[in-house]
């Protein structure tokens, strides 16, 4: 970000001093040569911030003074957000902001999501400018390729995981056999996870990240809430006993966009993923994004991929770069570029899958009172919605195993008493597969609700 000769500082406005605003000022502050002059930062408690002491000038707890700030030309927002009332008054910031003749960059992905549409027409109605890269993959330039290296693309599918929150915690009960709950409280400790980490988990994060590769990919403007969405929180290690020694295969969890014909099929989900897979070698909190084209995958075989984007898919330092990468783009670019959203399609091309329709192989763990005839049963219930049972796996289980299940789901039977097995399905829909487990999970055997994602084939 060095500055040319001559070349005036670019004046810039931050809203936000947590991980990732302090982060920003780290960086603009150590560097004596950059083209960037921070001129404000506002922040709730601004006393309490890293750089208060030695440029307290430039705090302030008022948002509405970074904005209306007539030196500041692009206003970052990196507020993140603890409640959904917050959204709508971050949204109103980028408004003002665009009303104001200035930019906007953001890491904020659930603003976006939420108010997206809003969002981008107030910029292309008052001609400024929004990037958005850091609200998906962190350090992964994943925006960027998308409407530039891929501009002339057909898309056919972005997937990945897209949230290293959820990766850290499969990957450590993978490795070490450690029970969700204490995977999460490691995530925790390390600052992977939240004290709060339901958006993690639950996926809604990874939902946030999903609806704007969407909506850049495929054109499709869609909304929380609209989107399948399946969290961890029921993965046990007994699942990823059943993955290795059964299946050949671990756990991720994934958020995909994959076109159907006219349609898109779009879900966040654990999933079930052969071990040979490009994504079941990513460890950690690093995220991947694969990228597969019409064009660029003309004599490619039937590869599910042809691009993979891998790199540290959160933390305070890759998302600032990214943040900082979209600023010097406007700094040096001025209006150049896209003001409204970008998308390989044009909307209104595709749409969206209907929920029910969505369809797959699935895995399906089950915990069941030891007694003949349950196997025969689950497969009749499948049977009679037209759905067929693929394989049927069963380990040998030891006793510890076992009383580590019982307590796990604390559960009044002996650990002798209990059965855990598991079967996938061929291909079968969700409305399906959902019909079925209604009825099965009625039965009197059934004393674990059973526990079913996706296949990924």
């Amino acid at each position: 970000m060095a500055l040319a000769k001559g070349r005036k500082k670019v004046g810039v406005g931050l809203l936000g001093s947590g991980v990732v605003g302090e982060a920003i000022q780290d960086i603009i502050f150590h560097d004596q040569d950059s083209d960037l002059e921070l001129r404000k930062i506002y922040t709730r408690d601004p006393k309490t911030k890293k750089w208060f002491s030695s440029r307290q000038s430039l705090f302030t707890s008022k948002a509405e003074e970074v904005i209306d700030d007539s030196g500041v030309e692009i206003v970052i927002e990196a507020l993140g957000f603890q409640e959904e009332s917050q959204l709508t008054v971050f949204r109103d910031y980028f408004v003002r902001a665009f009303q104001k003749g200035k930019s906007v960059v953001t890491s904020d992905k659930a603003v976006l999501a939420r108010f997206g549409q809003e969002i981008w027409s107030a910029a292309e109605r008052t001609g400024q400018q929004l990037r958005f890269e850091a609200c998906v993959g962190g350090g992964i330039p994943i925006i960027r390729s998308l409407t530039e290296s891929f501009a002339v693309e057909e898309p056919e599918a972005v997937f990945g995981i897209v949230n290293g929150t959820c990766n850290y915690i499969l990957s450590q009960m993978e490795k070490s056999g450690k029970p969700y709950i204490d995977a999460l409280r490691e995530a925790q400790q390390k600052g992977y996870a939240e004290t709060n980490p339901t958006s993690d988990v639950s996926g809604s994060d990874a939902e946030a990240k999903l609806i704007l590769l969407t909506a850049v990919t495929f054109g499709l403007q869609l909304q929380p809430g609209r989107i399948w969405r399946k969290g961890i929180e029921e993965i046990h290690a007994v699942d990823f006993n059943y993955a290795a020694r059964a299946g050949s295969s671990t756990i991720k969890q994934l958020a995909v966009a994959k076109r159907h014909g006219n349609a898109v099929q779009v879900f966040v989900s654990p999933v079930l993923m052969p071990s040979e897979n490009l994504l079941a070698g990513i460890d950690g909190a690093t995220n991947a994004i694969c990228f597969k084209g019409k064009k660029s995958g003309e004599g490619c075989g039937e590869r599910d991929y042809d691009y993979v984007l891998v790199g540290p898919g959160a933390g305070g330092g890759p998302t600032a770069v990214a943040v900082l990468g979209d600023v010097c783009e406007l700094a040096h670019g001025g209006q150049q570029g896209f003001a409204g959203l970008p998308s390989l399609l044009p909307p209104g091309t595709l749409i969206a899958q209907g929920e029910d329709d969505i369809d797959g192989s699935f895995y399906l763990r089950f915990i069941v009172k030891d007694r003949a005839g349950i196997v025969g049963d689950i497969g009749q219930t499948f049977g009679s919605l037209g759905v067929n049972i693929s394989e049927i796996w069963q380990l040998k289980h030891s006793e510890e195993e076992l009383r580590s299940l019982t307590q796990s789901y604390h559960l009044k039977e002996n650990a002798k008493e209990i059965l855990p097995f598991v079967i996938t399905l061929e291909r079968a829909t969700l409305s399906q597969l959902r019909k079925a487990l209604d009825s099965i999970r009625n039965r009197d055997y059934i004393v674990v609700d059973p526990v079913w994602f996706p296949i990924w084939r």
